[in-house]
């Protein structure tokens, strides 16, 4: 099927056209190799960081519940929402699009709001405020470690997109594009190559012909 001749009209100039199409198809081919390996290994890098950052996110996960079940044996529960209610807005997120090999990926920026901005309720909880004040960073953590996560697992779902369509354009041009023209230019060759020998051999007998005729 790859190998089928293009429907075109045998002439000279249709030949030049058809290796000129095959010398740029060779060429957009030999970048979307490039391009498609340049993919695949920031598709690998996003794939490790995934995988370190849900690891990261489930030792964070053990052990802020464990702590945060130590706080709830001496604290109430709406003791607690009472803190969560008082407490400031401890981050800002941002949004924005990076460029990955003509991919648009997610880019997740955030700020800790409280590096600027102390907490407006302390805690005081006297014994327990170390064990609340640990939970809480630990959870804040997480937070982070979630962002980064969402942004990297997005950007594993695009390029992996973008790789298999990539590929299928890497294919058709290497199994049926590429190979239809080389088929076609040399089934041209071979014809302009076999009329020339007929050319020739026609040129021949009328030599022969027209000395004949002389001689007599």
């Amino acid at each position: 099927m790859s190998q089928q001749i293009l429907k075109v009209r045998p002439t000279k100039i249709e030949l030049i056209r058809l290796r000129r199409r095959l010398k740029l198809a060779k060429r957009i081919h030999r970048i979307l190799r490039e391009r498609l390996t340049i993919l695949v290994a920031e598709f690998l890098n996003s794939v490790r960081q995934v995988v370190d950052e849900r690891k990261d996110i489930v030792k964070l996960l053990e052990r802020g519940y464990a702590s945060e079940s130590l706080i709830r044996m001496f604290h109430s529960a709406g003791e607690l929402d009472n803190i969560a209610r008082t407490s400031p807005k401890v981050i800002e997120v941002y949004a924005a699009m990076k460029n990955i090999m003509g991919v648009r990926a997610p880019f997740i920026d955030y700020k800790k709001v409280e590096e600027y901005e102390e907490l407006k309720t302390p805690i005081s909880l006297g014994s327990t405020s170390i064990a609340l004040e640990i939970t809480r960073k630990t959870f804040m953590e997480i937070l982070e470690k979630v962002l980064e996560l969402a942004e990297h697992e997005k950007t594993l779902d695009l390029l992996s997109k973008e790789i298999a369509r990539t590929r299928r354009r890497v294919n058709i041009l290497e199994h049926v594009i590429i190979p239809r023209l080389e088929a076609t230019i040399k089934y041209l060759e071979m014809m302009f190559d076999e009329r020339e020998r007929e050319e020739k051999t026609r040129l021949k007998r009328v030599k022969a012909v027209l000395s004949r005729r002389r001689q007599e």
